[in-house]
């Protein structure tokens, strides 16, 4: 029996692109789309119709899925945010929304399609899943709507558009006389982390900054890895200037560092972090940081997946408003 692998060997395009062509996404020319139904044709392959099926009549249910939370991943509301916005959300589409934490190991128990299935969810939508998660290479093969927060691998992806939210603190940097800058990253198998050193590097180039080897330094999203982290970047790189924090938790603890250090900030390194979570501005000096609208995103992510329940076009990617917040650490 054919698969979806075999549809897109056959075609000569990614999973991905044969299912969003299967869900009527609009980012497909008419060309592929139309080739890719006629392979589907001739190969007799069905994108599973009874999940499909299932997900079409009778499921109103919006799965909102957490992968990997942690207990750090409490401190700045994050999720608290997230949930608020989804639920305004669901309540004004007339969605019902379910809240589902998962690990790796659960996801190697039980498929992304058999925890669809399962729970009856209509479409999902996911948050935290790493690249090396087992439902992150499921994503393309769902026959549901889903969407993702920060992961790039889903079909649609909503967030800050990080490639100007970053460039915005660097230029702030620059601006204060800052030209050796380093980067406290987060996870090297979060989309999220690649997304903003991505950007930390193009702001760097832009400026016609220095990047040298180990300036860009992973702390996990911890507080405590990111003071380890930064510890051993100043034994490296003494002459840093300034951090970028990909996180405000990962800031806070670059801050706790640099004062054990004796290095005071902003006047020999400044510090910026990303989240605008509430503790950074009770710091001292208070962190400046990019505000994240995390409520915004939740709203934003079940109203698309709403839409795309409803075989409504949505764009691939949506992004919500972000704003600098420039306190005293810079």
């Amino acid at each position: 029996m054919a698969s979806i692998k075999d549809v897109a060997n056959r075609a000569g395009v990614s999973i991905t692109t044969v299912s969003r062509a299967l869900n009527n996404y609009a980012d497909v020319s008419p060309r592929t789309k139309k080739r890719i139904l006629e392979i589907c044709e001739e190969l007799h392959y069905s994108p599973n119709p009874s999940a499909r099926n299932l997900a079409l009549k009778r499921s109103s249910v919006i799965g909102f899925i957490f992968s990997d939370v942690k207990e750090t991943d409490m401190n700045g509301n994050i999720i608290y945010r997230l949930l608020l916005g989804a639920q305004a959300g669901c309540e004004e589409r007339g969605y019902e929304l379910i809240i589902l934490f998962i690990n790796k190991k659960k996801q190697e128990e039980k498929s992304f399609r058999d925890l669809c299935k399962e729970k009856n969810m209509g479409s999902a939508v996911v948050y935290g899943l790493k690249s090396t998660d087992p439902y992150y290479r499921q994503l393309s093969e769902l026959s549901i709507p889903c969407v993702g927060i920060d992961v790039d691998k889903a079909p649609v992806m909503v967030g800050t558009n990080n490639d100007q939210a970053v460039e915005e603190l660097i230029e702030l940097l620059y601006s204060r006389g800052k030209r050796r800058i380093a980067m406290v990253n987060g996870s090297f198998e979060a989309d999220i982390s690649r997304i903003r050193e991505t950007a930390f590097i193009r702001a760097m180039r832009k400026m016609k900054l220095d990047l040298p080897q180990k300036s860009v330094r992973y702390a996990d999203f911890f507080e405590e890895k990111a003071y380890q982290e930064t510890k051993e970047l100043l034994k490296e790189r003494p002459e840093i200037d300034a951090i970028f924090a990909a996180s405000d938790l990962m800031a806070i603890g670059v801050m706790r560092a640099l004062r054990e250090m004796k290095r005071d900030i902003p006047g020999e390194i400044a510090v910026a972090g990303m989240d605008g979570i509430q503790v950074g501005a009770y710091m001292e000096p208070p962190l400046t940081t990019v505000f994240q609208d995390f409520k915004a995103m939740g709203y934003k992510a079940v109203t698309m997946v709403a839409d795309m329940h409803a075989g409504k076009e949505v764009p691939y990617i949506e992004y919500v408003d972000h704003r600098l917040l420039i306190r005293k650490s810079v």
